[in-house]
């Protein structure tokens, strides 16, 4: 039997209508029968007969809606759409970071960069490698994206010596720190009580980001006034440079400000060498590598008096040396320094860790008496040197903790050491006020309804009570006729 085009158009409509099954998806017998026959051609080809009921119940359960194929010409026409535009920017940042492409840099000026510049950069690796005994580690893939990171740092900033100097966490964001030397000129000092860039508690310079594929942030240089604010007040970073600091007493700047000089402090108190590595020059006045120092063994750097600060202690002042207010006449400086020095009196450069202060209201057992603690970890078995080496060597790996800054760590092995903070930033045994949040107001009591006065000072006037029945009788019919 045939059947007209037009019949089966008429046909084909009809199956098309949709029918409302009560559910949020309208569907028609002409959808739901082409999606059976996929079913059924795709995955039951053999057993159609005996499967096509249970097939059309799971159909109409699932509302799965299989399209029909598109020809090879409709799908190589297709452009590529991006699912996750973010994921596809992240990717894009990572292949330019390890690829050593400088964003916004064009190609012919990238050359430029690198042109007659040098620059120090330790062996990130090798050190991450170290810090693993000190249970410091970052990950494979996060320490050689950093690596990358501060190359692309010493090329857009201009430093000659670049340090991974640790990681600060913050509430909303953790900061990676680095630490560098700048030959540029600075700034004019807004305030003379302000150390110069490369003196002091300027000596060093600090970039900052919250991701190792965004770009560097430079911080402003430390001023006492900060420094002095910061040892006051104990307040963990948000992540946000540009956040205000809420505190008491109040701190007179930003977060990148309140971030520079706790950065300065931990840098100043933890960072440490081997005694006799560095000198002073006589002639110049500044640190040099002493000429004849041989590094002391796995054992003898196991005692903490072989071990000295490397920076100058910074005073109460908030700097690491006394300045005078020009103000001063000439006659009286002499005599207003000596004053200055006696209520804040200078330390050894390089004196010996052991004579740090030592850390108090630690739990019963860890008492050292010391503010530092030492140990070695691994291999401590001493094994002769390959010819033409002469001597012995140990892989074992020295481990120096400060117990004043928590997460401030040193580690060396066969001549090499390095330090590095990881932490909050928070010294122990700072001062800490906090404002107690003042009790909730109470709210107002319900009015009570108003009462007769049980015990009136005046006593109610009230009729005598009647003697004889005769007389109830007459007040009951004087009530009665009122």
């Amino acid at each position: 039997m045939s059947v007209s085009l037009e019949t089966l158009e008429r046909i084909k409509a009809q199956l098309k209508q949709a029918r409302d099954q009560g559910s949020a998806v309208k569907l028609d017998l002409y959808t739901h029968l082409t999606e059976v026959f996929n079913r059924i051609m795709l995955h039951h080809p053999y057993d159609a007969y005996d499967k096509f009921e249970e097939i059309s119940h799971l159909v109409k359960q699932t509302h799965l809606k299989i399209k029909d194929p598109k020809f090879d010409h409709e799908v190589n026409g297709i452009q590529h759409e991006q699912a996750n535009p973010q994921k596809e920017a992240w990717i894009q940042k990572c292949k330019n970071l390890l690829k050593e492409v400088i964003e916004g840099v064009p190609k012919e000026e990238r050359a430029l960069l690198s042109k007659d510049k040098t620059f120090v950069i330790p062996n990130v690796m090798e050190e991450a490698r170290i810090f693993e005994w000190a249970g410091v580690s970052f990950g494979e893939e996060e320490t050689y994206k950093l690596s990358k990171a501060m190359k692309r740092l010493a090329l857009l900033s201009g430093a000659t010596r670049l340090r991974f100097w640790g990681k600060i966490y913050g509430i909303q964001k953790d900061y990676w720190v680095i630490e560098g030397v700048l030959d540029q000129a600075e700034e004019e000092r807004s305030h003379w009580s302000h150390e110069r860039r490369g003196e002091g508690v300027n000596k060093l310079v600090y970039w900052v980001n919250e991701s190792l594929l965004e770009d560097w942030i430079q911080l402003p240089d430390a001023t006492p006034a900060h420094i002095r604010a910061a040892r006051l007040i104990k307040h963990v970073v948000t992540g946000n440079l540009n956040a205000t600091i809420d505190s008491n007493p109040p701190f007179p700047g930003k977060e990148r400000h309140f971030l520079r000089a706790q950065i300065a402090r931990i840098t100043h108190a933890t960072s440490i060498i081997p005694k006799g590595l560095l000198e002073i020059d006589e002639e110049t006045g500044k640190e040099k590598y002493a000429e004849e120092f041989n590094v002391p063994g796995t054992e003898e750097l196991k005692a903490l008096e072989i071990w000295g600060h490397q920076h100058q202690q910074i005073l109460q002042a908030g700097r690491v040396t006394h300045a005078l207010d020009p103000a001063i006449p000439e006659e009286g400086k002499e005599e207003a320094l000596a004053g200055i020095t006696e209520k804040d009196p200078q330390v050894d450069r390089f004196r010996a860790i052991n004579e740090d202060a030592a850390v108090t209201g630690l739990p019963a057992g860890l008492e050292t008496g010391f503010s530092w603690i030492s140990k070695v970890c691994g291999d401590t078995q001493p094994y002769n040197q390959m010819p033409p080496k002469e001597g012995t060597t140990s892989y074992g790996v020295n481990v120096l903790r400060s117990l004043r800054w928590p997460g401030a760590v040193t580690v060396a092995q066969n001549g090499r050491f390095a330090n590095i903070y990881v932490g909050y930033g928070l010294k122990k045994g700072d001062n800490c006020f906090n404002p107690i949040e003042p009790p909730e107001i109470q709210r107002d009591p319900t009015d009570q309804v108003e009462m007769p006065e049980p015990t009136p000072l005046v006593a109610p006037e009230q009729l005598p009570e009647p003697d004889t029945e005769a007389d109830k009788k007459k007040a009951e019919g004087a009530e009665g006729e009122e």
